[in-house]
């Protein structure tokens, strides 16, 4: 997992495996909620839905030279972009060019794991795997699998 956060947004990049075995790369992100209501209905207008299925979107995940750059939703209109520029681990990179897209999971306000940062750093994957189990199954996230664009 890598994540970064400044201001309003924090972001995740994830790579989980399915029950078969297959890698997914995952883009979870949360935003104040002051943000809320534009990202939430940025999200739904892309095709996103509640916790519980994951369909395709209109979304994209732009990355550039191995680096996640932006979120482009509502057919390109609306761009979300972390601060700063998040580098992309190896295996992220490849679960998504394999599955040929990603899934963005868009979290309620307030519901971002508050200790990560003091869970010792072996820990911290795990710790979010399961913190992001628990807010999938509580149905508090909207979910899309988006293009991949690593032009």
């Amino acid at each position: 997992m890598t994540a970064v956060g400044e201001g309003p947004v924090l972001w995740a990049l994830v790579v989980r495996e399915t029950g078969d075995g297959t890698a997914l790369a995952e883009v979870v992100v949360e935003v104040d909620a002051g943000h809320w209501g534009g990202l939430a209905t940025d999200a739904w207008e892309s095709g996103f839905v509640a916790a519980g299925g994951v369909p395709v979107s209109t979304g994209t995940v732009q990355v550039r030279s191995g680096r996640f750059e932006r979120l482009v939703l509502v057919g390109g209109r609306e761009v979300w972009e972390p601060t700063p520029v998040m580098e992309a681990p190896r295996e992220w990179l490849s679960a998504a060019a394999g599955a040929g897209g990603v899934v963005v999971t868009v979290v309620a306000p307030g519901t971002w794991p508050p200790d990560l940062a003091d869970v010792a750093a072996g820990r911290q994957a795990q710790v979010f795997a399961d913190w992001l189990d628990e807010v999938r199954a509580s149905g508090a996230v909207l979910q899309g699998v988006a293009d991949l664009d690593a032009g």
